[in-house]
């Protein structure tokens, strides 16, 4: 919106709204990970710390958020971003809102993330339901139908990719 904003128009950023009386949750985060696995030599696993302390640095999460638009993976890597005025003007004002939408409140059963197969598939469904939701193209119950119906099929073609297969 920022860069094909018009004299005059304004706009802002702000979390999903909620219903009335309702709890306001954290989101779930999007489900890109990093994991060091057991095996591994000494030195591989030397090399993978030397990795994960140079991503948990403060000033790699402000590179890594300016050149690809993702957030902060740490509480250290957003402070240091803010206290430094990153998310004071455009193009990064309102990215904080990803911060607050994510920790809401304290993670439960249901809302410390995801572990599905096939996830990414059944985020990009949701994400086109959503839209369609709220493009009024579909009702809410049509657009969650739907979502059910195709979600289930790919739910599916994951079972059926390991037939018998108990996964971690």
């Amino acid at each position: 919106v920022g860069r094909t904003q018009k004299e005059g128009m304004s706009w802002d950023v702000a979390e999903l709204p909620v219903y009335a009386g309702t709890e306001r949750k954290n989101s779930l985060v999007g489900g890109a990970s990093l994991w060091v696995l057991s095996g591994k030599s000494d030195a591989e696993y030397k090399g993978a710390a030397a990795f994960l302390n140079f991503i948990h640095d403060p000033k790699t999460a402000l590179f890594w958020s300016t050149n690809t638009g993702y957030i902060p993976v740490t509480k250290s890597g957003f402070d240091f971003m803010k206290s430094n005025g990153f998310y004071d003007k455009a193009p990064y004002k309102g990215r904080e809102v990803a911060i607050a939408s994510l920790t809401a409140s304290e993670p439960t059963e249901i809302t410390r993330g995801i572990r599905l197969g096939n996830f990414t598939q059944i985020r990009a469904e949701f994400g086109t339901q959503m839209q369609a939701i709220f493009a009024n193209k579909v009702s809410v119950q049509e657009g969650l139908d739907t979502l059910v119906k195709n979600g289930d099929a790919i739910l599916d073609r994951f079972q059926q990719t390991y037939p018998g297969k108990t996964l971690p």
